[in-house]
């Protein structure tokens, strides 16, 4: 097989014979198929909805999630991976709405829930060939076949079960609350929903006049952001301890106004204070209203001055409007005074008749007329804008309302602390999701409004007694069918309108029983997840399965889902189960652009993936997702995956197909290494493989990457086959078993993150009897030697100080050097040359190395470097760089390398000065060249013999045939024949091939080798290159064998 690898790197002809040999042999099936012998590693997907087509975010997360349960595959575990839709809710419904042009939920009505149903049923499914193909084509393995369906009568039940669950414990409850209202939905979200749409806007913000009743042109200053939310105004509300003050300015004669004193200044140029009193003072103060709309409608009292202490001083003027139909804060005071309710504005945003100027006005809309109409009445103080995050509708970008109606919540406050002590278990990533942005959210829970005043869902299981107004919890279809009265037409679909024409009996007194008409919270659906995929607790087994896989091993998502799927099960995992829905979680950071920029259409900017996957291929858009911290924004074009992960899997490629050669000439004998650079070769690999599985341990899959670029470029391919080119000529046992030692561990070390190109390469060089790279054995780290690759690290920064030596005397690698000088006191560094003298000398084309402390023919000068001491010593520094120059550079270095630090007195304070701090300049001999390193210094002889000029020549042609042969295409078992025309001035070249001809036929796979005076006859040869060679051409003849 090793003989058949192709040349180049094509991604195409790769994943198509990798997902072939999936398909043919069940890979897949066998991958995601539980396993009772192994430990179970449980995973729970997030379900995304199939009413649009797959985003290359998607791609992003389901690379995260891929790559980790592929792992704990080849870990020994088991890893079923069940497939979910989220079928319900606003994302639908909001999509098939603007299908067929309904504005409102009177527009469903009239169009008909059951018809409107159906399409949403219809519509959630609309791209699922589109997800199942990405899914596929990106090796993202689940099980497809038997998903979990949130639409499914099982799945419904099993929430229904959870839900009467809750009910049954006191937890589930209805209640009139004011809140966080989408108009055009027209429905109540939850505060998990809110936290996932604020943007910042930028509105009217005006303060307005309150005049007392018992003191004409007094006036109460109030200040808000919701000018529509005046015409519900009820009461006003100031801190009982604050100090308030009554003012009179020259700027408005003959009124009066009273706000916070320390807020004075703030709305006056030339405040006279007249009066001062405590807040309590002001309280039952009352006040005529800036609109008349209910006056003497009410059966409460209203428009009267309240203490509160949620009032601040921060902004405003210290006195808070109230409007108890649009302020939690305001319904409370309001409800705990005992005053009027006020609801001037209708379910679908707009003003009620009850608000005569305003009726049939979208609230927003009326802002203006508002604020004109109480400028007008000269109850207007001031006005400006006011730049503020507003909450806006997750699914339709509607701005919010506050708005008090009846709902039914989740009773999740009571359990904050339990919340946030089962927070502390769970193993985030990055860790500071757990105490940020998500143990924030847990400390400032909120109950949750479930229910939902809409049409796609899962019903509410909450029948309501016509008579005696009882009720009753259903929590399974069997319940459900033993206390109906009948199931109309003998079907059985939970959904609306089919459930709200099942009637129940009372049990209390024989009434009828009608179900509330509520959906819930699609978010409970998806929550649900981590007991409903298995139809818990009816289906056979579902108890067991869920107790193996409860808490979940592993599962993430975005990073905006804390606020969404994380919470909600972590919040059902409580509730119900007194435990931790999961283990361990990832949050991703979102894709954007190659220059940061949030992806939008707006903005054109958007990829499409298969586009991706099309350019680069699906290998190279997996591993890009995985270059930076999981946490980060990742930044995507096809350039930038071009640039970086595509020439690595490049790299590996051109490196597996050198390795192919050597694996294609069948080993006598197993021959275990035991040459230096394959010891050394098998221990990098292993510790690479030890890095790649600690930071998995981690989730930090960049660094897993870099691990393995760094050992296939740097190691791999620019050291190790480097050193073992000529070994690889002939057939070489250790060498054999090297290669597909190495390139077995690279392909399964790299499998979860690449799985086309590591099972390719698996197939064609390293099989071993697992069918499949992704069925194999993860490897196990054995044979580290960490002196070994010390030691070679130090021949490495060696030869590249000679190599960069050889840059600055303009001298190519194929013209060798006569001596390299490498003048250091650390014996680590002297072992590793003397051991590794003869890799240095092949690598650097360096003839001899020499050893020492110094550098006799050197002198050395050390001067202070004011870039580095003055930001550390400040103004002391030009008095240290004074004393510097008066001691010797000996005296200096020989402290600084004795004691890591040369010590002086200045001014009474001892300063360090290190290495850092100086510049060391060397004069050394014309013939010398000299490089600074990690390694110490290193010198170079310049001199060229004429013997040294001669091989430098020979290795020149010798590359220049080489070249030739690879432009013919031909194999290195093919022979060639050689014609050389060497211009008469170039006798040291014609020596040089004299001398070494049967090294150089060797090298080039030449069985004759002549130099001729002119050119053959033209037909005579297969090939013509004219080689440049030391500014002479040199014509080159090939003929093939």
């Amino acid at each position: 097989m090793a003989s058949q690898f192709p040349r180049t790197y094509d991604f195409k002809r790769i994943e198509e014979n990798a997902a072939k040999l999936w398909k043919d042999k069940g890979v897949v099936e066998k991958a995601i198929s539980f396993d009772k012998k192994k430990p179970l590693f449980s995973f729970l997907e997030g379900p995304p909805t199939a009413n649009a087509p797959p985003a290359l975010h998607h791609v992003e997360m389901r690379t995260i999630k891929d790559l980790v349960c592929r792992y704990k595959l080849m870990k020994g575990f088991t890893v079923p991976r069940k497939a979910g839709w989220d079928c319900h809710g606003l994302p639908v419904e909001v999509q098939v709405e603007k299908k067929l042009g309904l504005k409102s939920k009177k527009d469903v009505l009239n169009f008909g829930i059951g018809r409107f149903n159906s399409l949403c049923r219809a519509d959630v499914f609309n791209f699922i060939g589109e997800w199942d193909k990405l899914t596929d084509k990106m090796a993202y393995w689940i099980d497809l076949k038997e998903p979990y369906v949130t639409l499914d009568n099982s799945y419904i039940e099993s929430v229904w079960w959870s839900l009467k669950e809750l009910y049954m414990k006191g937890l589930l409850y209805e209640d009139f609350k004011v809140v966080p209202y989408c108009p055009r939905c027209e429905t109540p979200l939850s505060s998990h929903e809110v936290a996932l749409g604020y943007n910042d806007v930028t509105e009217p913000a005006i303060t307005t006049m309150f005049e007392l009743k018992d003191a004409p042109g007094r006036y109460f200053l109030a200040w808000t952001t919701t000018p529509w939310t005046t015409p519900g105004n009820v009461a006003l509300a100031v801190h009982p301890d604050v100090a308030y003050a009554v003012v009179e300015d020259s700027e408005w004669p003959g009124k009066q106004f009273i706000l916070a004193k320390d807020l004075v200044a703030k709305h006056f140029k030339n405040p006279v204070i007249i009066e001062e009193m405590a807040g309590e003072g002001l309280e039952g103060k009352e006040y005529v209203p800036l609109f008349d709309y209910f006056v003497g409608k009410l059966d409460k009292p209203a428009w009267v001055v309240t203490a509160a202490p949620f009032v601040t001083t921060d902004e405003g003027t210290g006195i808070v409007h109230q409007a108890p139909a649009f302020g939690e804060e305001d319904y409370g005071n309001c409800k705990q005074h005992g005053l009027a309710f006020v609801q001037p504005v209708a379910e679908n945003g707009t003003f009620t008749n009850d608000a005569e100027d305003f009726a049939g006005l979208s609230v927003k809309d009326a802002d203006q007329l508002i604020i004109e109409r109480l400028e007008k009445d000269g109850l207007l103080f001031s006005k400006a804008n006011y730049t503020h995050s507003y909450p806006f509708c997750w699914r339709c970008s509607t701005p919010l309302l506050y708005y008090a109606l009846k709902s039914w919540f989740i009773a999740v406050r009571k359990f904050k602390d339990r919340l946030l002590e089962l927070n502390e278990k769970i193993d985030w990533h990055p860790d500071t999701i757990k105490h940020g942005r998500f143990g924030d959210w847990l400390a400032n829970v909120k109950d949750w409004a479930l229910s939902r005043n809409k049409f796609w869902g899962t019903p509410l299981p909450i029948w309501r007694c016509g008579s005696c107004k009882g009720e009753a919890a259903i929590g399974s279809v069997k319940e459900l069918k033993e206390k109906a009265d009948s199931i109309p037409n003998g079907e059985l679909d939970l959904h609306r309108p089919f459930i709200d024409d099942v009637k129940l009996k009372c049990g209390k007194c024989k009434g009828e029983m009608t179900r509330v008409p509520y959906v819930i919270d699609c978010w409970y659906d998806s929550g649900a997840a981590a007991f409903a995929q298995f139809h818990y607790p009816f289906a056979k087994g579902s108890r067991e399965l869920l107790e193996k896989h409860f808490p979940y091993g592993f599962i993430a998502e975005a990073i905006d889902q804390t606020r969404g799927w994380f919470y909600t099960l972590h919040v059902l995992g409580t509730l119900l189960f007194d435990n931790l829905a999961y283990k361990s979680v990832v949050c991703a950071g979102h894709v954007v652009d190659e220059s940061g920029e949030k992806m939008s259409k707006s903005k054109g900017n958007v990829l499409n993936p298969w586009e991706m996957f099309g350019q680069v291929g699906v290998d190279a858009v997996r591993l890009q997702f995985c270059t930076t911290s999981p946490e980060m924004p990742k930044r995507f074009s096809a350039a930038l995956v071009s640039e970086g992960v595509s020439q690595f899997l490049i790299v590996l490629w051109n490196s597996c197909y050198f390795a192919s050669e050597v694996l294609a000439k069948a080993p006598s004998a197993r021959d275990f290494p035991n040459a230096t650079e394959d010891k050394w070769v098998i221990s990098r690999v292993n510790s690479a493989l030890v890095e790649v599985e600690e930071a998995l341990g981690r989730h930090e899959y960049h660094f897993c990457v870099q691990a393995l670029k760094s050992f296939v470029i740097d190691d791999f391919s620019r050291w190790y086959i480097r050193i073992i080119r000529e070994r690889a000529s002939s057939p070489d046992d250790a060498l054999h078993y090297t290669m597909r030692y190495v390139i077995l561990r690279i392909v399964k070390a790299l499998a979860p993150f690449a799985p086309y190109i590591s099972e390719e390469i698996y197939q064609l060089l390293a099989r071993e009897k697992a069918e499949s790279v992704h069925l194999s054995e993860w490897p196990k780290p054995e044979a580290i030697d960490a002196v070994l690759e010390g030691e070679m690290a130090h021949a490495r920064a060696v030869v590249e100080a000679i190599l960069s030596a050889r840059d600055k005397i303009q001298r190519g690698l194929r013209w060798p050097l006569k001596r390299a000088s490498i003048v250091t006191k650390d014996e680590k560094v002297k072992n590793a040359v003397r051991k590794l003298a003869a890799i240095i000398k092949s690598q650097a084309n360096v003839k001899e190395l020499t050893l020492s402390d110094e550098f006799k023919e050197s002198k050395k000068k050390v001067k202070a470097d004011y870039s580095k001491l003055g930001p550390v010593f400040g103004s002391i520094t030009p008095k240290i760089i004074a004393n510097l120059s008066i001691h010797g550079t000996s005296a200096i270095m020989n402290h600084i390398e004795a004691e890591g630090s040369f010590r002086l007195e200045i001014d009474g304070q001892m300063v360090s000065i290190t290495r850092e701090h100086l510049i060391t300049e060397i004069e050394i001999p014309p013939n010398f060249a000299v490089v600074q390193s990690t390694c110490g210094e290193v010198y170079v002889d310049t001199d060229m013999t004429a013997e040294l000029e001669a091989e430098g020549y020979a290795r020149e042609l010798v590359r220049h045939v080489q070249q030739a042969r690879k432009e013919m295409g031909l194999t290195k078992e093919q022979p060639i024949a050689v014609t050389l025309v060497i211009p008469q001035q170039m006798q040291l070249l014609k020596n040089a091939v004299s001398e070494s001809a049967a090294d150089v036929k060797l090298k080039v796979g030449a069985f004759k080798l002549e130099i001729a005076e002119t050119r053959p006859e033209h037909g005579k040869f297969d090939s013509e290159t004219v080689a440049r060679i030391k500014g002479q051409n040199v014509e080159i003849f090939l003929v093939k064998g």
